[in-house]
């Protein structure tokens, strides 16, 4: 299991224990300090001490949450990677319903399942069910489902053989979070690629976990930086896979839509699309 983490306090306690509950043997938890405070890496540190057996320590000095799921990759023994978000809490059957699940499908090559939100405030009365998917949220019922882009595993929950990153190669650098920036959509291209390379990405419905979202998230400020960083993420990947010619035709539409396209949230995001296909269209490839 490979717990990347970046100044939590003692707010990542509680996935840790949950963690180390597991009703399943032969496990490790790859603690990833992504350039935590001194005070926040000691405490890490003590804690893999403690526990030596089952937790070790590392810290990833390039900044960023794939960058730290990377080296996470690089140090877990396993066979079975499991990537669990920091404000996240897992059942004692997380992992041992995991491991089941790819071993009933054998191509199956990634696999997410249920990201249930817990607030840690009251959540706004404004908080729709649009609103809650750019929370990570994330249900498709009690039923094994073959996924497909984009609708793929949260990132606060998923799972890959080590075999997928052996033959599709690693999470890029250009997506997902970094510094103060709400880049996205590393979890997507990572399975995306997956599928391309003709194995399955799946959802499971028995391998829940409780994400755990501070008040902080909920404000229309947050909201709103949420979704233009999630246009711009979406640009970038579709400069990646798609290439310069296919952003470069969308961009007339979306520069249309940036001002006058739905409410202020769907105008964020077209914005965002925007500046992510300028910043990324004469990249050779977004690095």
């Amino acid at each position: 299991m490979i717990l990347p983490t970046k100044d939590r306090g003692e707010a990542i306690v509680p996935t840790i224990d949950s963690l180390l509950a597991q009703d399943f043997e032969g496990f490790e938890v790859v603690i990833v300090d992504n350039l935590s405070c001194e005070q926040d890496a000691h405490r890490l540190r003590e804690r893999a001490e403690g526990d030596s057996e089952r937790l070790r320590y590392v810290r990833e000095e390039n900044l960023g949450l794939n960058n730290a799921r990377n080296r996470g990759i690089r140090e877990a023994r396993g066979e079975i990677l499991a990537f669990l978000d920091d404000d996240a809490v897992t059942p004692r059957h997380w992992i041992g319903n995991i491991v089941g699940a790819f071993a009933a499908h054998p191509n199956a090559w990634a696999l997410g399942s249920k990201v249930v939100s817990s607030f840690t405030t009251p959540p706004p009365q404004w908080l729709d069910e649009r609103l809650h998917l750019f929370l990570s949220g994330f249900d498709r019922g009690e039923r094994v489902e073959v996924l497909r882009y984009d609708d793929y595993p949260r990132g606060a929950n998923m799972a890959f053989r080590r075999r997928a990153f052996e033959e599709c190669g690693a999470f890029v650098d250009c997506l997902d979070r970094k510094g103060d920036s709400l880049l996205s959509y590393g979890d997507i291209e990572m399975c995306y690629r997956v599928e391309q390379a003709g194995h399955d990405v799946i959802y499971i419905p028995d391998a829940e976990v409780e994400h755990r979202i501070r008040g902080d998230r909920l404000t229309p400020e947050w909201f709103d930086r949420r979704f233009y960083w999630q246009g711009r993420s979406v640009a970038i990947f579709e400069r990646l896979h798609f290439g310069r010619w296919h952003v470069l035709c969308k961009l007339p539409y979306r520069l249309v839509r940036s001002f006058l396209g739905g409410d202020r949230y769907g105008r964020l995001y077209h914005c965002g699309t925007v500046v992510g296909t300028m910043t990324k269209l004469f990249c050779a490839r977004p690095a």
